[in-house]
């Protein structure tokens, strides 16, 4: 090794540790993103979780009900696809009348042009908007069934 040459230095500059809790020492790399140098980021309040974690649902609740609803355009777009159709289940009042009616075929519509919505945005959605467009179509499908179904004896 020559005398000029400096000793190579290997950095581990993996966020999680073999466990999966994240590294103590660990910062992200902000150059690679083009950010300047600046004033070191605040530490978060203790209430909120260490970055690269999920927070934790308080007790007696569940995950879901915890979690909340994408915003921005695409949740618009599945929230006005989806109203109808409950209506028309009869989950919710008409909004033109201010009664509930059932009327599957419409609710049927709605549903299919949900799944084609699911069908053709697949891999190119968030996982929020994701994860609502596939609950917001599983709670719709249930309830055709649940409609749908004979009364029991």
């Amino acid at each position: 090794m020559a005398e000029d040459e400096k000793p190579i230095r290997v950095v581990d500059r993996r966020m999680f540790t073999p466990d999966g809790d994240l590294r103590p020492d660990f910062q992200p790399d902000d150059t690679a993103s083009g950010a300047t140098t600046a004033a070191p980021a605040a530490a978060p309040p203790p209430s909120e979780p260490p970055p690269g974690r999920k927070p934790e649902a308080p007790r007696g609740e569940p995950a879901e009900a915890s979690a909340a609803e994408p915003r921005g355009a695409f949740a618009l777009i599945v929230q006005i696809l989806a109203m109808p159709a409950y209506a028309a289940l009869g989950l919710v009042p008409d909004p033109a009348s201010g009664r509930r009616r059932v009327d599957r075929a419409a609710a049927r519509e709605m549903i299919d042009l949900l799944a084609v919505l699911e069908r053709k945005t697949q891999g190119n959605l968030s996982f929020e908007e994701s994860t609502f467009l596939s609950r917001v179509l599983t709670e719709l499908r249930l309830a055709i069934v649940e409609v749908t179904r004979p009364p029991a004896k």
